[in-house]
């Protein structure tokens, strides 16, 4: 799977690099995805808020149909607090952040119709691949036993450290459209992960998510 990847993302580069009449485009955007675990019975969500910033070219193929190829820096952030009322014996609470980073290469197919001079509109469809270079959770709890007893703890969790169960490789479906004014550019869509981003046995982690963004031709 990675040898393909590396394929995929060598060839765009190639083709990009083959063409003159490339137009580039920088853009930013925001990028919340979701991580979805479902392990036997048990079946847990993390949401994570997202920004992502960066750079494309669009390579006319014939006529109106174009391929487009990026390269663009994405983090992805969360935090999760739990409180619980013991009743007489006390309370308890605990909060959770989440934190990951990853660049991701689309590399998307699409064809522009016009509306007048300025205005065109473009949808577009492809893969995504996406490197995961960090991710991390970080917990923190505490324990108020009968109002004289206070229990603490904390810690962290490197998800891509070594004997660890995520994958840092993802492969996603990606569909959406574009809207042009002049150099100015509005972009939505959505990425359908499609890979099980897990090594453990009867676990299923999949990572999906919705994007809108502004963009700017140079």
């Amino acid at each position: 799977m990675k040898k393909t990847f590396a394929i995929i993302a060598c060839a765009a580069a190639m083709l990009i690099a083959g063409k003159a009449n490339a137009q580039t485009g920088i853009n930013i955007g925001y990028t919340p995805t979701t991580i979805s675990t479902t392990s036997g019975n048990s079946h847990d969500t993390i949401a994570l808020d997202g920004i992502a910033i960066g750079i494309n070219q669009n390579v006319s193929l014939s006529g109106d149909l174009c391929l487009s190829v990026g390269l663009q820096a994405r983090y992805g952030f969360a935090k999760k607090e739990t409180n619980v009322n013991l009743g007489i014996l006390g309370s308890a609470n605990a909060t959770a952040e989440y934190s990951q980073f990853a660049l991701d290469i689309p590399v998307l197919l699409n064809y522009g119709f016009n509306f007048g001079k300025d205005l065109r509109v473009t949808p577009f469809v492809g893969p995504t691949i996406s490197f995961a270079l960090a991710g991390k959770t970080k917990w923190s709890g505490n324990a108020n036993v009968l109002g004289a007893l206070n229990l603490g703890t904390d810690g962290e969790d490197d998800w891509y450290e070594e004997g660890d169960n995520y994958s840092r490789f993802n492969l996603g479906a990606t569909v959406g459209a574009c809207l042009d004014f002049s150099q100015f550019r509005v972009y939505g869509g959505y990425n359908l992960g499609l890979l099980n981003l897990s090594s453990s046995d009867n676990t299923t982690r999949k990572q999906s998510g919705w994007f809108i963004g502004l963009g700017y031709k140079l």
